[in-house]
């Protein structure tokens, strides 16, 4: 899955409907106070070069391609910080939350996702033991896995260990790279 069509998942919007298979009960890291925007440092225009161009205002985010599809840090996207991360929490229609993980390095950052592959399933297994189960409504799609960390060491482990997958990289755009 490219990071555009999960980056967009992952926050909320129509566009996003079922391309995430992982979800959490509530929002990470646990009992965290929420930004109320992104720090200074984050905000400008960052891309990959090939498909996403991604727009950081204080409060809001769009891909450039997209910007009617802006998401506002609030109610329904939480954005809180965790070991170097910042971590974007989006409620979905079902109440669980699709995590996206980013990590910001002076012009770069690094964008990380829950998805379920063999190496994944076996950190979370490991770290979570029974603390997460697997769904699945309909036999045509994807197995949804709900993430169910007892307390921020847990969810911590899972950063740690692999429990995560490096989507993409993103590079900041200089204002003369707009023109």
């Amino acid at each position: 899955m490219n990071l555009r069509t999960f980056f967009l998942f992952a926050l909320g919007a129509s566009v996003w409907t079922g391309c995430s298979n992982v979800t959490f009960e509530e929002p990470m890291p646990q009992k965290r106070r929420n930004l109320k925007d992104f720090p200074n440092k984050w905000q400008g225009t960052w891309s990959d070069d090939e498909n996403l161009t991604l727009v950081i205002n204080p409060t809001s985010f769009y891909d450039e391609n997209s910007p009617a599809d802006s998401m506002v840090v609030g109610t329904d996207v939480l954005l809180r910080r965790f070991h170097g991360y910042l971590v974007v929490n989006q409620m979905g229609d079902n109440g669980q939350y699709q995590i996206v993980l980013a990590r910001r390095w002076k012009d770069e950052v690094k964008i990380y996702a829950f998805e379920s592959s063999e190496d994944a399933l076996a950190v979370w297994q490991e770290v979570l033991g029974g603390s997460f189960e697997a769904r699945s409504e309909n036999p045509l799609e994807k197995e949804t896995y709900i993430l169910k960390p007892d307390n921020n060491l847990a969810f911590r482990q899972l950063l740690m260990k692999g429990g995560v997958t490096l989507s993409n990289t993103l590079t900041r755009r200089s204002p003369s790279d707009l023109d």
